[in-house]
């Protein structure tokens, strides 16, 4: 696994372990039980499939302070030195953790986080049919639940935050924003579960998505979920301001989660689950 520091890369070190599967994470250094991405080798011997989980990638808000060429040549190291072990040690499953970013289709030089998510999107599935493994990619949206990471930089992770701090849930856009949030714990156990199921497709790329709520409908289901209705809402609205829409099309994930029989998570206990990582 890499990524094995983040959010996802957690929760799914959590998720492995309780199921006693044999989990090797890395990430950019090493650290206590996480091994440094660059020292990457073979699969340890063992029975069963061996599974890709690769989750490591700058996020966008790393582009200001490292520059667009850096930005764009540290990732595009990653993607490749996987590819590379992709090639050599041909795994039986991969997932592909990309960003709703991808469905944009921008230009790299006006959206590199984005443009950088679909080539990954190419490449990797050119990477799985050489290898003849199965692949799995998600353009995450909007997720919920423990391990969160940087929630000053998510709609829902500062509302929490606000609660948490006992100060007023402040929104800053003053027109609609829309949002379709999944529990992280709901998509690796749906990912997993697609990679090992027998008789399914070698490739799929899919939304994450449920139901949306818009952001105002989000700070009081914020409230009410962690008991704290008494704590105001500020938001100033204009009727004429423009619309943030950041919403996948959720049907395939609904689906899937079906018919691998896993109950998506309410978005209260997504809450929760949220501001548990962050007390």
């Amino acid at each position: 696994m890499t990524g094995a520091s983040g959010w996802l890369g957690r929760t799914a070190c959590e998720l492995l372990a309780a199921a006693g599967v044999p989990t090797y994470g890395y990430a950019s250094f090493a650290r206590e039980g996480i091994f440094d991405l660059r020292e990457i080798g073979p699969p340890p011997p063992g029975s069963g499939p061996v599974l890709l989980l690769h989750l490591a990638c700058l996020t966008k808000d790393r582009l200001d302070a490292l520059g667009f060429e850096q930005y764009v040549a540290t990732n595009v190291a990653i993607s490749s030195r996987m590819l590379d072990w992709i090639a050599e040690f041909r795994p039986d499953g991969i997932f592909i953790a990309s960003s709703g970013a991808a469905a944009a289709d921008r230009p790299i030089e006006d959206d590199p986080y984005g443009a950088l998510k679909r080539l990954d999107e190419l490449a990797f599935g050119a990477a799985a049919r050489a290898a003849a493994a199965r692949l799995r990619i998600a353009r995450v949206y909007n997720v919920a639940g423990r391990h969160i990471t940087k929630p000053e930089l998510y709609a829902l992770g500062d509302l929490v935050q606000s609660v948490l701090r006992d100060e007023p849930l402040r929104i800053r856009a003053s027109g609609d924003v829309l949002r379709s949030y999944v529990a992280v714990d709901d998509l690796i156990e749906l990912v997993l579960a697609e990679l090992i199921a027998p008789d399914r497709p070698e490739q799929l790329l899919f939304d994450t998505g449920s139901g949306t709520v818009e952001i105002g409908d989000l700070a009081q289901a914020v409230r009410v979920a962690l008991g704290r209705s008494d704590l105001p809402i500020e938001r100033s609205r204009d009727p004429d301001a423009t619309t943030s829409d950041y919403r996948g099309d959720g049907t395939v994930m609904s689906n899937l989660l079906e018919y691998h029989g896993i109950t998506p998570t309410s978005l209260e206990d997504q809450i929760r689950q949220t501001a548990e990582s962050l007390k």
